[in-house]
């Protein structure tokens, strides 16, 4: 029998992952920790070494497909062991596992199948209380759907829906827009697909509420660019985020109740007592949300080498497991390119996220005069199940008052 590898645990609550690239091909010699396959999860991509010597006989998943952990990944044909014949050696296609069994399920088991569906559709099964088990998918492969979600729940609860009258009902399914010549069309896979799965389970699941107002940074300039011209002496580039982080935490420490994940398969609201604080990070993959640990006890210059060095190892994906994941609030911003304002998406199961917008001169009133300040806008957006909005314009309000007064802030810091 080949020599089965398997995907291993690569991290907390990672239940399954997508093939990204194969480095290998059937008929391939493989030495030890030769780099066969690379994986991604929610939270990282990870390259899969070879465990043992041999040959490649199949490869059991294709690139872009979603593997669960323990599954078989590839067939080895190990050295001194006689060779089996693979489908690949004959012509035939490789058959792929299954995705609608558990993993380590065989053909023949009595387990119960799993039923098939992403991360959005299981969160809204879960919030109208619908058994996946019992609805039969409609999606490609079986996939349980989110129409299909939304029918099984009907049918709980009674007749099916009322038709819509006639005139509102279209004569049949609008069809998928059909590809032009010369159209791009791209695969909804890899980093991209996992952001647009996190973004529609957040989407679906928390109740969206943003408040924005407007900071006065004129005092917090200075301050920046004398705390800067020190700090480049010892190889550091201080920028506002550092500032802002150590804002929001001061806010948080008074605002508890924004420093918190949301766990709806148990509902339980579950606050933090340490500060780790996401930053949003564009790569040109999508957007990444590596975690600052421990914000609260940094410096403003060690904060500083820590945004920067998760910021460079984002962009070159090399950003380390360790460094994703376990954060309870979440800073984003886009710096000259941040506009007058948005309403970013919470960070799921997170239920609060900071916007920092783009800093412009602006004439405002002071004591009675126009005057030009150093203005920007920020915009905070909380889960309204579980933050009051009157909470979070208190903490929106406290945030401001250390980025617009940086003595009250560095009176934090002591």
């Amino acid at each position: 029998m080949p020599y089965q590898l398997i995907l291993p645990d690569i991290g907390e609550g990672v239940v399954e992952a997508e093939i990204q690239q194969w480095f290998v091909k059937p008929g391939d010699a493989v030495s030890e920790d030769q780099p066969l396959v690379e994986v991604m999860t929610d939270k990282a991509t990870v390259t899969i070494p070879s465990p043992r010597r041999g040959r490649v006989a199949r490869l059991l998943w294709k690139e872009g497909e979603l593997a669960k952990v323990h599954a078989p990944l590839i067939e080895l044909e190990l050295e001194g062991e006689p060779p089996s014949v693979s489908r690949e050696a004959v012509g035939a296609p490789a058959e792929t596992p299954s995705l609608s069994r558990e993993a380590g399920e065989g053909e023949g088991g009595g387990g119960r199948a799993r039923a098939l569906a992403a991360p959005a559709v299981r969160a809204l099964a879960r919030q109208l209380g619908v058994d996946l088990q019992a609805v039969n998918g409609t999606g490609p492969g079986g996939r349980v759907t989110k129409e299909d979600v939304n029918g099984a729940r009907s049918s709980v609860n009674g007749a099916a829906p009322a038709p819509a009258p006639a005139a509102a009902r279209p004569s049949a399914p609008t069809p998928a827009p059909a590809s032009a010549a010369g159209d791009e069309v791209i695969p909804l896979r890899g980093l991209r697909r996992k952001i647009a799965e996190h973004m529609a389970t957040s989407k679906h699941s928390a109740a969206h509420f943003t408040f924005v107002e407007q900071v006065d940074v004129t005092e917090l300039s200075r301050v920046k660019d004398r705390i800067a011209a020190a700090a480049r002496e010892q190889g550091v580039k201080v920028t506002f985020l550092p500032f802002v982080v150590k804002a929001a935490v001061a806010a948080l420490k008074r605002h508890p109740e924004l420093n918190a994940v949301f766990d709806e398969a148990r509902q339980e609201i579950r606050r933090k007592r340490t500060f780790h604080l996401g930053i949003a990070s564009a790569t040109e993959q999508g957007l990444v949300v590596p975690v600052v640990r421990d914000a609260d006890r940094r410096s403003l210059l060690d904060l500083a080498r820590e945004i920067e060095r998760l910021g460079a190892d984002t962009k070159a994906g090399k950003v380390r497991l360790e460094d994703l994941g376990g954060s309870s609030f979440t800073i984003t911003s886009l710096g000259a390119l941040g506009g007058l304002f948005a309403t970013p998406i919470i960070n799921h199961p997170e239920v609060a996220i900071l916007g920092v917008h783009r800093m412009r001169p602006t004439p405002v009133v002071r004591d009675g005069q126009v005057v030009v300040r150093d203005v920007m806008h920020v915009s905070l957006s909380v889960d309204h199940r579980i933050v009051d909005g009157h909470a979070a314009a208190a903490f929106a309000y406290a945030l401001i008052g250390y980025l617009e007064d940086p003595n009250l802030l560095f009176m934090e810091l002591v």
